[in-house]
């Protein structure tokens, strides 16, 4: 007994995180021999105890008892159930050869379990809920009748529980305890151990388990729908398409490459009506939803913030010590992310650890995770043998790194023994990390090691580009050029280990971090990264790099990261233009740190969507200092607006408070400004745009303003309307487009055209005018004071009585040159009252867009008519409109006519035919002015392209753009 116990109190622990139905979920973590789903309320520090000592015996006789109790209890209720739809029946006959299969696999996963190790000062935490086996049949539950084999898909980031929780789920099969009813056999297929296979069939893989390696095959496919698949780690093959299965079911024996295999098996070509429980890591993730028919996916997040934060208290042991750490890990995302996994969480609280044993966590900033690391790493060097710290292990840890991040660039993170030695990473150095836990043994696999986690695979990745050498990780390329072929890939893909290793490689630039590493290792670091780094900024602005996919939020973080202003200054002075989304605390203090230094910036588009900066959330973040200081961020982040250069900001989609928005109007105001363009789409709240009088009234370079998408209310528009009068404004443009303006807004807009003897462009499209709102409008644009030239009024819900207004205003402006009245039922009378205008030689409008307007072919003789008067208009769209080919043929009666100077027509889905190609035809042999035209969405048949493409060929076509 005590023998047993010995070795049932000598495991370091296990954990797995179970997930609710959808969204619940849960964290179990416990040690090795405690029975899954036994008993432990509340949150504890497990402990190895002497096998010899009373507390010792009395604890293994009181698991004993315990546990029979549970299995016979567990084991009836599964007798219980007798209905056959219900998720397990009646427990199935098992034979002789069955019990002894499970007793070798429940033998197995203990085996695994035991050989991972976990740091010595690791804490587990054990939370255990009675309903644990009814949430694990959860994962599992049936489709109904009818439906497809279940495919169950766990993924989750490295470390967060997904083997755990499909090993656990397979010893408590194998224990007799769940799912005894529902499956006959469970199949632990581990991609490690697939990997080191050759040739093999379905048949000689289920044998890999079976007692005399003779498994009952027919049994199986007798069957097929009692069988579960658990794959784990399928990631570690090269998982291909192989779309050579034969009949499903018929190939058990047909020897394939172990990776064709478990295609085959994912696919369900091989057993379709088996059930699949398969684990996804990012990198495969993917590839598995392909492969996977409809796959039920569930998320397995890892440790909540709860469970971080009491993994911080009791791993720093003094509580107000841990709670002022907590606040600053907090205050950045990547690293509370980062602890969802128990062992990055062991690791960010080591490194904070030697971190605060220099300083209180009071005096210390936020902590980075390069920096972190590095302590960790180096105070882990510390403590260890000589082997691992003089001067001869250089070159060790040189080709350790080396095979990081050849890991990365290849997507591999188990390395065999083949793949050591040709690094030349010897044994005794290969043992010294594993005693470190930097490195550890793949459970499935003998001569296989992992990093024990994908991070620190990341960091040592990253730090083979900091030290000195000059061959690259892959062999054939230097060093220097890998490194950009890297950094181009890293900030345009989302892949999560690209992100922590180029996030690393920033943070190993700072020279201090650089210092300790270099002493800790021996190794030598190369002081010409940076201007390496410098090259490949200059690179990307000459090479135009910069576009829609690159991610400048993440650059941002990453030069936060190495903390080095000069850096950030030399790197960022490239920067023509830059996209970011704050989402978060730790988005706008990286974006306060590096905008100050982006003194080249012309054009910047900043969406603040999360919640930091609005009126609650800032009031409830705790104490004042808190609040201050990322109202100080933000004000850093506005202060971009004075680098001379900025010309553009937009800042659409933002949730602003009236602070913020105060802040953002004095530097708008500042004399060093000279932005042009300011954009305020779906800003919320919306009050807070009153504040804008402040920039209005004392900016003389703002020209362009937009506040489309804006529920503007009475109070908002009283506001701006007044300000936008002031003798001080310059604007030119404005657009109000989709801003719920009613008729009633119109009287404050009408004092505006009249008053403002600078605004040239309004937009108004999609409000609700009507008819009284363009009466309103059209009042000033007769004055001679009133200087506008460009009225977008499209989708206003105005009718024929407007155009009278319009035609009004046609007449008598001499500015307005562009009217957009597209969306609008105007009707060929409407038309008709527009051409009125149009067609008097005082009219000066230029481009009429009256597509969607309800015209007939009355109202094209009625265009026809006023073009034959107007020398001016050279844009004209009436697609969408049932004109047909007898509207075309009015229109080209007079576009032949050497008056007419119209450029564009627009005729997209005008219910032609090839009749009209015609007139058509004949126009474009003879026009001088056409250039381009509109054909969209019309059935003109081969004989009508035919005809169209005679006098294309023509020399005297001035066509040039033929839709």
């Amino acid at each position: 007994m005590c023998i047993f116990f010995s070795r049932f109190s000598s495991h370091r622990g296990y954990y797995s995180v179970i997930s609710r139905l959808h969204l619940e979920v849960m964290c179990i973590f416990f040690s090795e021999g405690s029975p899954p789903g036994s008993p432990a309320p509340g949150i504890l520090q497990a402990r190895t105890l002497d096998p010899s000592s009373p507390l010792a015996v009395r604890t293994f006789l009181l698991f004993l008892c315990f546990y029979s109790c549970f299995i016979r209890n567990k084991m009836s209720e599964g007798c219980r159930l007798q209905d056959p739809n219900q998720e397990e029946p009646e427990t199935l006959e098992e034979t002789a050869h069955g019990r002894g299969y499970r007793q070798r696999l429940r033998t197995r996963i203990l085996a695994l379990w035991a050989r991972t190790p976990w740091p010595e000062d690791h804490i587990y935490l054990r939370q255990v809920a009675q309903r644990e086996h009814a949430e694990l049949r959860g994962l599992l539950r049936p489709r109904g009748a009818g439906a497809p084999p279940l495919s169950v898909l766990l993924e989750g980031a490295a470390g967060v529980g997904k083997t755990t929780l499909a090993t656990k789920l397979v010893l408590h099969w194998a224990e007799g305890v769940l799912f005894r009813g529902r499956f006959s056999y469970v199949f632990y297929l581990s991609g490690h151990r697939l990997a080191g296979l050759g040739n093999t069939s379905l048949a000689g893989l289920l044998a890999l388990d079976w007692p005399d390696s003779q498994a009952p095959v027919e049994e199986f496919r007798a069957h097929p729908e009692r069988l579960l698949f658990v794959i784990d780690g399928a990631e570690e093959l090269t998982l291909g398409s192989d779309g050579s299965a034969g009949r499903p079911g018929a190939d058990w024996y047909q020897e394939l490459p172990a990776a064709s295999i478990l295609v085959r098996l994912l696919k369900k070509e091989l057993v379709p009506e088996a059930t699949l429980l398969v684990t996804a890591g990012p990198p495969g993730g993917r590839a598995l939803r392909r492969l996977l028919l409809s796959p039920r996916r569930v998320s397995i997040p890892g440790f909540t913030e709860g469970d971080r934060r009491e993994y911080l208290r009791r791993f720093l042991g003094d509580p107000a010590v841990a709670e002022a750490a907590w606040r600053r890990v907090r205050e950045s995302e990547s690293l509370v992310g980062a602890c969802a996994a128990p062992l990055a969480c062991w690791a960010v609280c080591a490194g904070l650890r030697r971190e605060l044993a220099g300083s209180p966590a009071s005096a210390l900033g936020a902590p980075t995770p390069s920096s972190l690391y590095a302590r960790l790493f180096c105070s882990l060097l510390a403590g260890a043998e000589l082997g691992l710290r003089a001067g001869s292990a250089a070159g060790q840890w040189r080709a350790l790194c080396s095979l990081a991040a050849e890991g990365l660039w290849l997507a591999a993170f188990t390395f065999a023994g083949d793949a050591l030695e040709r690094r030349r990473l010897e044994a005794p150095f290969i043992d010294g990390l594993l005693r470190l836990q930097i490195l550890r043994r793949v459970s499935d696999c003998e001569r296989c090691v992992t990093f024990a986690h994908r991070s620190f695979q990341a960091f040592f990745g990253a730090l083979f580009y900091v030290l000195w050498g000059a061959r690259g990780s892959l062999g054939g390329v230097p060093r220097h050029q890998e490194m950009r072929r890297w950094l181009n890939d890293a900030f345009a893909d989302a892949n999560a280990y690209w992100r922590q290793m180029v996030r690393f490689f920033f943070g190993l630039l700072g020279t201090e971090l650089a210092r300790q590493l270099e002493e800790a290792l021996g190794c030598r670091m190369s002081p010409g990264v940076a201007h390496e780094v410098l090259d490949w900024a200059e690179e990307l602005e000459r090479c135009g790099a910069v576009s829609a996919h690159f991610d400048f939020l993440w650059l941002f973080q990453c030069l936060h990261e190495a903390q080095d202003e000069d850096l950030a200054r030399r790197v960022l002075s490239h920067l023509p233009e830059a996209d970011l989304d704050i989402q978060g605390c730790e988005h706008l203090r990286v974006s306060s740190f590096c905008l100050q230094h982006c003194q080249k910036l012309r054009k910047l588009r900043l969406s603040v969507s999360g919640q930091v900066l609005e009126e609650k959330w800032t009031s409830d973040v705790g104490t004042p200092d808190v609040a201050d200081s990322q109202m100080h961020q933000w004000e850093d982040t506005c202060s971009v607006v004075c680098s001379r250069n900025l010309r553009e900001l937009d800042l659409s989609n933002s949730k602003l408070s009236t602070a913020s928005v105060m802040r953002l109007c004095l530097k708008l105001g500042d004399p060093r400004c000279r932005l042009q363009k300011l954009t305020l789409k779906s800003v919320s709240p919306v009050e807070v745009l009153r504040e804008l009088g402040i920039v209005l009234g004392s900016n003389q370079h703002l020209t362009h303003l937009d506040l489309s998408s804006n529920s503007l209310n009475a109070a908002v528009c009283t506001g701006v309307f007044r300000m936008l009068r002031h003798s001080a404004c310059s604007l030119k443009y404005l657009w109000l487009e989709k801003g719920n303006l009613s008729a009633a807004a119109c009287e404050g807009l009408a004092s505006l055209l009249a008053s403002t003897p600078r605004l040239t462009r309004l937009c108004l499209g999609l409000n609700p005018l009507g008819d009284e709102g363009a009466r309103l409008l059209c009042g000033p644009l007769t004055r001679p004071e009133c200087v506008l030239q460009r009225l977008e009024l499209w989708c206003c819900q105005l009718g024929a009585p407007s155009c009278r207004h319009l035609s009004d205003a046609l007449l008598r402006s001499r500015s307005l040159t562009h009217l957009n009245l597209r969306r609008n039922n105007l009707g060929d009378g409407g038309v008709k009252l527009l051409c009125a205008a149009l067609g008097h030689a005082d009219c000066a409008l230029q481009s009429l867009n009256l597509s969607h307007c309800s015209l007939t072919v009355a109202g094209c003789w009625a265009l026809a008519h006023a073009l034959k008067c107007n020398g001016r208009l050279k844009i004209l769209d009436v697609g969408n409109n049932a004109i047909q080919d007898g509207g075309v043929k009015e229109l080209c009666s007079v576009l032949r006519s050497p008056r007419c100077v119209l450029q564009t027509l627009g005729l997209e889905k005008c219910s032609l035919t090839a009749a009209s190609c015609r007139p058509l035809s004949s126009v474009l042999g003879s026009s001088k002015s056409l250039e381009n035209l509109n054909l969209l969405g019309n059935d003109l048949g081969p004989d009508g392209v035919n005809r169209l493409w005679t006098p294309l060929r023509k020399s005297t076509c001035k066509l040039r753009k033929l839709g």
